[in-house]
């Protein structure tokens, strides 16, 4: 069960990893607001589906899916942010 809800999470946070890689004018222009938008978009969804994965399942050992599914999106969004500021580097090199 823990596992498939990994998954899933892991699903939420490629998302913005694939937008970024696709279209990485998303980081260049005006990059802290985007950056924003997205982390908030992001832990809104991620917190929305711990909730109703917890509450609906009926998870007696919640804190478990709370911390694994929270290590899982700083994992993720670590990464995202190593990507952000690869293209960042790679535009200021190009000047």
């Amino acid at each position: 069960m823990i596992l498939i809800f990994n998954i899933i999470i892991a699903f939420l946070c490629i998302v913005p990893i694939i937008l970024v890689k696709v279209y990485p004018k998303i980081v260049h222009k005006n990059h802290f607001k985007n950056h924003a938008i997205i982390f908030t978009v992001k832990i809104l969804i991620i917190s929305m589906f711990i909730y109703f994965f917890i509450f609906n399942l009926s998870i007696p050992n919640y804190k478990i899916f709370i911390i694994s599914g929270y290590i899982n999106f700083t994992f993720f969004h670590i990464i995202e942010g190593l990507i952000n500021q690869k293209i960042l580097l790679k535009n200021d090199e190009k000047k």
